[in-house]
This record gives structure tokens, C-alpha cells and sequence, in this order.
């Protein structure tokens, strides 16, 4: 999963107080972004007026717009996922197969890493046979877990290998994403899953993982972060099991 640095410690704090100071950074982390990019859109707006007579330049500018005003969307999505905590009742017929899920989003990566020569040599593993059912949506479930992956791509080394599993025990049913990075800094299980935690500078950075917890919580779940032996992490979707399987 992507490296992010941990946010401050707060031993000791009251849990108003932590929700707090996380709603603190958060705030922080949006403020940043969206100045940055209002300063880059200003910019080329500056270039767009001087070059009116450049058919082409106007055109480059324009898409380059279009692509910063998707990347904001994606932004706003994402802590919309975020924010939405609360848990979801769906209908009794709305199940969703993780198997299914863990298997088309592994085919689905595989592709993405092919055509890109920096992880062109990545492995994937996908131990998903059994069908493995959930209440929920599937979209938002298959977000969850495409965002794991994603994650555990970008923390893997071109040689690495990303495991993908389902397990069904009596008491939960359990998603695991494993990748072959260099494992979770400290404090991270804690604080990995609030927005805009990230070391990176992409407008969505540290936005994946959490909107992944927020559709595990909608679910009745939990986003889970664990370190794995004898190296890599562990990113492990798990839900209670339902009282009558479908």
C-alpha cells in the first residue's frame, strides 16, 4: 500500500478532542490542496489569455484545465466517501461475491501493470475460488478493493508479488490485499486511513484508503492494516458473516 506518513500522536487526548484534531487535518489537507490548485489553474488561465491567437496552445491549455477540474471531482468524491459513515441497510437480496470481486479486480490490474513498463514485471496472486458473499453494493465494494490494490501496486517493486485472498471463517468473511513493500511505518494501522496523509503531491494523494474504510464502515466492516511476514503489509477488508448465507 502506498507509504504515507502518520499523523501526530495523540495519547491521552479524549475522543472528542481526537475527533477533532482529525477533523483538523483533514480540513488542513483540503485547504492545501485546493489552493494549489486554484494557483495552477490561475496560471493557466494568465498563459491562456496571452496566447488567444494559438489555436493549438489554447487547445493544450484547455484540456490541461479539463484535467485538473476531473482530478477536483475525484477529490470531492472521494471525502464524500469519506464523510459517509454512517451504516447502510440494503435490500436482502443485494450480496456481493468478494471472490468475484478479488478476481475481476486482479485481471483488471494486471492489465494496468502490463502497460505501464515501470510495473510491467509486477506479479499478481488471487487465492479467490470459493465464493465468499457479503451483504452491500457491488460498486462501492469493487472501489474498496481497486483501491487496495492500487495501493499495494504502488508500495510493490517492480518484482514484487500482490497476493489477493478471500477467507470464510464462522464468525467474518475477510478480503486480504498483500503487497511485497517494505512494510507499515509506525503508527500507521492507526492514522493510515485519514485523508490527505500522504507524502506524494497527486490532487487525490492519501484519498484512496480512506474512502476505502469509509465503504468497509457502510458495510458493517472494517479496514484493517497489518504488517506481514516475513515483509510487505496487509490491507484485509473484514465483515461480520452473515446470519443466513445466500
Amino acid at each position: 500500500m502506498t507509504r504515507r506518513e502518520p499523523g501526530p500522536s495523540y495519547d491521552g487526548a479524549t475522543p472528542r478532542e481526537q475527533r477533532l484534531a482529525a477533523a483538523g487535518r483533514v480540513a488542513a489537507g483540503l485547504l492545501h490542496d485546493v489552493r494549489n490548485q486554484l494557483g495552477t489553474i490561475s496560471n493557466l488561465a494568465f498563459v491562456l489569455e496571452r496566447v488567444a491567437d494559438d489555436p493549438e496552445r489554447v487547445r493544450d491549455l484547455a484540456q490541461r484545465l479539463s484535467a485538473l477540474t476531473n482530478a477536483q471531482s475525484r477529490v470531492m468524491q472521494r471525502l464524500r466517501d469519506f464523510v459517509r459513515q454512517d451504516v447502510a441497510r440494503f435490500p436482502d437480496d443485494a450480496v456481493v461475491d468478494l471472490s468475484a470481486v478479488a478476481r475481476e479486480t486482479v485481471a483488471l490490474c494486471e492489465g494496468l501493470a502490463a502497460s505501464n513498463p515501470a510495473q510491467g514485471t509486477l506479479r499478481f496472486v488471487c487465492e479467490a475460488a470459493e465464493p465468499v458473499t457479503v451483504p452491500g453494493e457491488g460498486a462501492d465494494l469493487r472501489t474498496a478493493v481497486l483501491e487496495l490494490v492500487l495501493n499495494a501496486m504502488e508500495a510493490s517493486p517492480p518484482s514484487g508479488t500482490i497476493t489477493v485472498r478471500t477467507i470464510s471463517t464462522e464468525a467474518a468473511v475477510r478480503l486480504e490485499v498483500r503487497d511485497a513493500g517494505p512494510g507499515l511505518p509506525e503508527g500507521m494501522a492507526e492514522t493510515g486511513f485519514e485523508p490527505f496523509i500522504s507524502g506524494k503531491e497527486e490532487p487525490d494523494a492519501g484519498l484512496g484508503l480512506s474512502a476505502a474504510w469509509s465503504i468497509a464502515r457502510r458495510h458493517g466492516g472494517q479496514l484493517l492494516l497489518e504488517t506481514s511476514a516475513p515483509g510487505g503489509a496487509i490491507a484485509a477488508l473484514s465483515f461480520p458473516r452473515p446470519a443466513v448465507d445466500p
